[in-house]
């Protein structure tokens, strides 16, 4: 008859305290905060599509025909047909776009899923 011994696995946890120093420009925020003080900052700004193209990091025409012209996202961010919109669409040829910056970040924050897929 032949014999069968478990081996009990330890579980080991090691605790490392390390000190990381921070040069003295440089400070550490939580990501929230951080947020919540770029939207401060933001708050009444406008921004023109090279600000947004910078903040997404997609092409012109991406932005223009997939996300500005597309009409499930236009209803939402055009200031003309809703109270809450953040986008003042040209009204002419050489108008340019308009965006409310903190609501643009917000918006684009909050709806990155829906508007990739």
């Amino acid at each position: 008859m032949k014999q069968v011994f478990e081996k009990e696995i330890v579980k080991q946890e090691q605790i490392f305290n390390i000190a990381v120093p921070i040069p003295e420009h440089l400070i550490v925020v939580e990501r929230e905060d951080y947020l919540n003080l770029l939207s401060q900052v933001e708050e009444g700004q406008w921004w023109v599509v090279d600000d947004v193209l910078a903040l997404l990091k997609v092409s012109r025409t991406t932005l223009i025909n997939d996300i500005l012209l597309n009409p499930r996202f236009k209803n939402e961010m055009d200031i003309e047909t809703n109270s809450e919109g953040f986008v003042l669409y040209p009204r002419g040829k050489g108008s340019p776009y308009r965006f409310l910056a903190s609501r643009t970040r917000k918006y684009f924050e909050e709806n990155f899923a829906s508007i990739l897929l």
